[in-house]
């Protein structure tokens, strides 16, 4: 071991030595000659190795997938074989229906002694014939001024039918309306006799029949439709008006294409008025084809309204009349579109829809058709956030014979009876109208619709739009606040009525008159209905919650605050 030793550190002394004696020769940063040899002819190889290809070694099997051998013992039963019968499938087509009951009845009463009570009938069950019933009636056995001089009642009673075939439906139908009112309207000098009884006049009877049969085009989708109505109606009151009336109205729609649309309407009136101081034979007759063209999101409609009536007036170039029929309207987006029309018309106008319009009219004079010469209308609409809906509009309209109702006039040589009142016309009349409407609906908890219209009137020859509003508003809100309960509250406002008062002139001639400015119309309504059960359910009403003093004929004020209740049974 000590000679080993001795061995290792004699052989690290000679290489240490030697390391040490070379780097005295060559110093750190010296240049030395060197001599390099190049050769380009040498070529540098490789040899050739064989390559080997070796199998991947076999795993070994898992211990854990062994074959494992079951005992199955066979236990049998004595049971007898099913006995399957075929059966065709019954497929629903129509959803289920939620009301089922042909009957129904609702009744109650309410303040001023107003019994109320609605009945209908009708087929439920699918069937080639259909039909419905229905009677309605509510009256007011006390009114406003001096209780029962100043009641009213309103009956209706209706049927209607249809019979189907593969093709066509065959409909008619008949109605009964009476409509019973006291004229309490008086001046108040005239209200009481000297003994302080009323004075008042009886009332007035109003009573229609109307019987109606036609005939319709069930698909209405295919190339061609069509629908053809023929009507009878006979209109009397408790004087000496009478009015019989005979219509025909047919139309006929052709589709070519999808984008492309055609229609022809066709209506025909004869009206036997007979008042006071005429007997008239009044015929209308019109004629509208148009034609419409649809383009993505836009609608354009063109036409003519050709429309031939034979009222006299004075300086009447011609009975027959033609207005052009121009609309379009183009949405944008769901949020917002517009929409345009320039057109114009005749609207009939007969002593059974004007006594509807105010059913204190007196013997008439005259009765004439309201001549639209020309109406432009344009304005917005849309939708958004898939609640709101809104429309915003501005049309200016001319008319020719555009009726007013007016008092009858008292002076100082000629005295009527002021509970009436009379048709006046005036012969030129431009209309501004701008409305707007804005509906909500949040889910089936909340809904609301609402209305405002300002009106402007440019006059001929009356110094006022009589009896006309200026503005209106209708706010209608319906509420579900839990199952089976509805509520609706809904709001009316009318301003800027103005009447024709006591006649200002000293001399036989009429005119002018005294302006009276009636109060702001505001009538607040509520109404709650709950079902108890799917058949039977209960309702309040209430009118006129504000109390409020209003007029909307002169000298004639509306019931205060009314309520009413009952309950409703389907059988």
């Amino acid at each position: 071991m000590i000679k080993l030793a001795r061995t290792i550190l004699l052989t690290g002394i000679i290489g240490l030595t030697s390391v040490w004696s070379i780097a005295q020769t060559q110093q750190r940063g010296a240049v030395t000659d060197q001599e390099f040899v190049i050769r380009k002819d040498r070529v540098l190889t490789v040899p050739v190795q064989p390559r080997m290809y070796e199998k991947l070694p076999t795993l070994p099997k898992p211990t854990g997938l062994n074959e494992y051998n079951y005992l199955v013992t066979s236990y049998p039963l004595n049971l007898k074989p099913l006995d399957l019968k075929a059966e065709p499938s019954q497929k629903v087509y129509t959803p289920e229906r939620l009301d089922l009951y042909p009957g129904y009845i609702r009744a109650g009463y309410g303040n001023f002694d107003s019994p109320l009570l609605e009945a209908r009938y009708m087929g439920t069950e699918i069937a080639d014939f259909n039909y419905s019933l229905q009677l309605n009636h509510q009256s007011f056995r006390k009114g406003p001024v001096l209780g029962e001089e100043s009641k009213e009642s309103h009956t209706d009673l209706g049927f209607d039918g249809s019979y189907f075939t593969d093709f066509v439906e065959v409909f008619g139908g008949f109605s009964w309306n009476q409509d019973s009112y006291r004229f309490y309207g008086l001046d108040p000098t005239f209200l009481v006799d000297e003994n302080g009884q009323f004075t008042g006049f009886d009332g007035n009877v109003l009573q229609a029949i109307e019987v109606k049969a036609g005939i319709r085009e069930l698909e209405k989708v295919g190339p061609i439709s069509y629908q053809g109505q023929l009507s009878y109606r006979n209109f009397t009151d408790s004087y000496l008006v009478k009015e019989n009336q005979i219509g025909a109205e047919a139309s006929l729609t052709f589709r070519p294409t999808d984008d492309w649309a055609g229609k022809v309407g066709l209506s025909y009136f004869s009206t036997n008025p007979e008042d006071l101081t005429y007997s008239l034979k009044r015929t209308y007759f019109a004629v509208r084809p148009t034609i419409s063209y649809r383009y993505e999101a836009f609608n354009f409609t063109a036409g003519l309204n050709l429309v031939s009536e034979n009222d006299s007036i004075e300086n009447k170039s011609s009975d027959f009349h033609v207005f052009p029929v121009l609309k379009a309207n183009y949405q944008f987006a769901e949020e917002f579109g517009f929409f345009g029309e320039f057109s114009g018309d005749v609207q009939r106008n007969t002593y059974y829809s004007f006594v509807n319009e105010n059913p204190y009219l007196g013997p008439s004079d005259q009765l004439l058709n309201t001549v639209q010469n020309y109406k432009i209308e344009g304005g917005i609409e849309g939708q958004f956030q898939g609640a709101f809906s809104y429309r915003a509009a501005a049309n200016v309209s001319r008319y020719n014979q555009m009726h007013f109702f007016v008092n009858s006039y008292t002076n100082n040589l000629v005295t009527t009876d002021s509970a009436r009142f009379n048709l006046v016309y005036d012969d030129k009349t431009t209309v501004l109208n701008i409305n707007a409407e804005l509906g909500y609906k949040f889910s089936d908890m909340y809904s609301l619709n609402s209305r405002l219209d300002l009106y402007q009137y440019d006059l001929g020859t009356q110094a006022e739009a009589w009896n006309r509003p200026i503005w209106e508003l209708r706010v209608n809100n319906q509420v579900t606040p839990i199952e089976r309960l509805i509520v609706q509250a809904n709001l009316n406002l009318m301003g800027g009525i103005k009447a024709r008062g006591t006649d200002l002139s000293d001399t036989t001639d009429p005119g002018p008159y005294e302006v009276v400015k009636l109060k702001t119309i505001a009538d607040l309504q509520l109404k709650a209905d709950y079902g108890i059960t799917d058949r039977i359910s209960i309702f309040a009403e209430g009118n006129n919650i504000l109390n409020g003093k209003n007029m909307r004929w002169l000298n004639y004020p509306v019931r205060g605050i009314q309520f009413i209740g009952g309950a409703s049974f389907k059988f």
